[in-house]
């Protein structure tokens, strides 16, 4: 099948990741892609092995839409899938010119826009709760979670002296870094020994956010024991150099760098925001789970999982385990190729 996928962000993150990895699942399962990208987008270097288009977008650029069905029309494409919901408004119109199917990937539970696809892909059973609260056909909504490629064997930790506590992520506010550095800072008081990278970098959107965690540091006395490393480049190098993964968002609604943690047999503390909750609801024994935003908890967990190796390196084992048989890109593929079949049959 021919299959248009679309991402317009400029940014690279998880969204940015999760539109890579459908190229490659879709590719798996047979299928030719053409990529449509912002002529910005940080993420094109990785776009080598993939027929792609770049464009500038912005919201009412309609004119940009006899240039999308010439593209897409000489394509031949029998589908499209869009990441990003700001280009969907153009996409309806030109899927409804080509007479073809709209599918739009539901990377957060944000309604607007989406409900003009003929089917949403969501990425957790929480997020399609939602859908259908709002008034979306339940029979149009599709859980496909977001994967991970490649078949790392497990290697248990050879823990560092002394141990390494990491996390990484876009410095927002509803990433929980404060309640990280602040969890730490509890464990520093009583003299437990550690230490601790962040990796990340200031978005637009919140400028200010890099100084107030540098703030909290300074204020608790952190300066030798965490180390802001900048945003992670080398994801593989990152895992290997850290004994505990801690993720402490506040909203969540997936986390594929969970995904990367439990791939490199690194141990989890996360908390119970939307996505985490859904990845290990059923499978709480893989991590250490602690109630977002509350320090205290999170710091206890981080006690137990530092006190606890034996435990902490089995959790680590069984998430691996978790993330072979659920979210390998592998079996990801075929759940996406079925899907895609049953959306063009009801289309």
């Amino acid at each position: 099948m021919r299959i248009v996928n679309v991402m317009i962000s400029k940014m690279n993150g998880g969204v940015e990741q999760a539109f890579l990895d459908y190229n490659a699942a879709l590719q798996i399962s047979g299928h030719q892609i053409l990529s449509i990208v912002d002529n910005k987008t940080r993420i094109k270097s990785s776009l080598e092995n993939v027929q792609y288009i770049t464009i500038n977008f912005w919201p009412y650029n309609y004119l940009l839409v006899w240039k999308l069905i010439k593209e897409i029309k000489k394509f031949q494409a029998e589908i499209i899938i869009t990441h990003s919901k700001k280009i969907i408004p153009i996409l309806r119109i030109i899927a409804n010119w080509l007479q073809i199917p709209l599918i739009g990937v539901a990377h957060n539970d944000k309604y607007k826009k989406i409900n003009k696809s003929d089917a949403i892909f969501s990425i957790t059973e929480y997020q399609k709760d939602i859908f259908i609260q709002k008034g979306y056909p339940k029979e149009r909504i599709y859980v496909i979670p977001n994967m991970i490629k490649g078949n790392l064997e497990y290697k248990e930790k050879l823990w560092h002296n002394p141990p390494i506590i990491g996390s990484m992520g876009r410095f927002d506010p509803v990433k929980g870094f404060d309640t990280y550095l602040k969890a730490l800072a509890l464990l520093h008081k009583e003299g437990i020994e550690f230490a601790a990278i962040l990796g990340g970098t200031v978005q637009k959107a919140y400028p200010q956010e890099k100084e107030k965690l540098e703030q909290i540091i300074i204020d608790n006395q952190l300066e030798r024991c965490v180390n802001l490393c900048g945003w992670v480049t080398d994801k593989k190098q990152f895992f290997q150099d850290i004994d505990i993964f801690v993720l402490p968002s506040n909203y969540e609604p997936f986390g594929i760098v969970l995904l990367e943690a439990m791939q490199h047999s690194t141990p989890i503390v996360t908390s119970d925001a939307e996505g985490p909750k859904e990845i290990f609801g059923k499978n709480k024994d893989c991590v250490y789970m602690f109630e977002k935003g509350n320090v205290e908890d999170l710091a206890n967990k981080l006690r137990q999982a530092l006190k606890n190796r034996d435990e902490t390196n089995q959790k680590a084992k069984k998430s691996w385990q978790l993330c072979e048989k659920e979210y390998n890109i592998t079996q990801v593929s075929e759940k996406i190729d079925k899907i895609i079949q049953k959306v063009i049959i009801k289309w």
